[in-house]
């Protein structure tokens, strides 16, 4: 299991809507969109290295705009050498993009 946090200047709101952009970053499949609580789900495919990840990204107000919390986790295994990891920064970055900011350090 892998979660990542990111910060961004931006509203909630931008982010949210730019979580489609994540969802087809990462090859998303199945996405569930809960603008209520604030999260999306999906996962991804099988691979020949993976059985594939389950995803589960939320967004949420922060001091000076939303903070986005991407949490991963196997669909089967122990070990994900990283997938999830690599996963989610590419899922932050795609939504980074399609709401035109960039993640505060």
């Amino acid at each position: 299991m892998t979660t990542v946090q990111q910060s961004f200047p931006a509203p909630p709101q931008a982010l949210w809507n730019a979580l489609p952009a994540g969802v087809a970053a990462i090859g998303g499949q199945g996405p569930y969109y809960d603008p209520m609580r604030g999260f999306v789900s999906c996962r991804t495919g099988m691979s020949f290295l993976s059985w594939g990840q389950e995803i589960t990204a939320t967004v949420a107000p922060a001091a000076g705009g939303s903070t986005l919390t991407i949490l991963t986790s196997l669909k089967m295994g122990i070990f994900d050498w990283g997938e999830g990891k690599r996963l989610a920064h590419r899922f932050a970055a795609a939504v980074a993009q399609a709401a035109g900011t960039h993640a505060q350090a």
